[in-house]
């Protein structure tokens, strides 16, 4: 049974998500504000953690970047804000997911799920192959089509970022906050310079790295 951190500081809002939370399947574990959330994953381990953005005593956004200095837990944003300004900041924290409310309870298993299922996979998973790319984790090697290529620690990070989200468009703020950490005050092109390289290494597979226009960086096997 998967554990869930839910953290919103409306009681009915704590309640509807435990009663269907809790019918779906999962553990829920509740919290009424950001700096609770944050002893809770402290002390207790998590397979997903909702934060909620506007709360009092600690915001969501607060909660996430304490949050991740102690666990890479997956963190599903909740917020009435859809601004894109909102939506960046939440990524560049290092959250995984947003949510825009109001929305369909479906809609929310279906994330929780599909997070987990992503975190979980990544974390069991010591070997990931894709089109000819073979990246071992423990090893920290990669080879393409059997030969072995050479990456730095940033890069062979980027790359194994890409393969666990192979279909997935990922933003420059969702790739700087996964693999150069929140709290890196570098830019974008950061992302960019290290995507060159990771093409170049690849030789013909990377045109599997395509790049999103005004989205970011997504590896697809066309």
């Amino acid at each position: 049974m998967y554990k869930i951190l839910v953290c919103d500081d409306e009681v009915k809002i704590r309640e509807t998500f435990y009663d269907y939370l809790s019918a779906k399947g999962f553990e829920v574990t509740l919290s009424a504000n950001g700096r609770e959330a944050v002893e809770k994953c402290k002390t207790d381990s998590f397979d997903l953690v909702i934060l909620d953005v506007m709360m009092p005593e600690m915001n969501g956004l607060e909660a996430c970047r304490r949050i991740r200095s102690v666990s890479d837990t997956p963190v599903l944003f909740l917020s009435a804000l859809g601004e894109e300004r909102d939506l960046l900041k939440g990524y560049s924290l290092g959250a995984d997911d947003y949510i825009v409310k109001p929305f369909p309870l479906a809609v929310l298993a279906q994330k929780c799920n599909a997070l987990i299922s992503r975190y979980r996979g990544s974390t069991l998973q010591e070997e990931i192959c894709f089109c000819g790319i073979t990246l071992n984790k423990p090893k920290q090697l990669v080879t393409v089509d059997g030969n072995i290529i050479e990456l730095s620690n940033k890069t062979f990070r980027l790359l194994e970022l890409l393969m666990i989200n192979k279909g997935i468009v990922l933003s420059r703020e969702q790739i700087l906050a996964k693999v150069w950490g929140w709290d890196y005050d570098g830019d974008e092109r950061t992302v960019d310079t290290h995507i060159k390289k990771l093409r170049k290494a690849l030789g013909e597979k990377s045109v599997h790295i395509k790049t999103v226009i005004g989205g970011g960086y997504s590896l697809r096997e066309e």
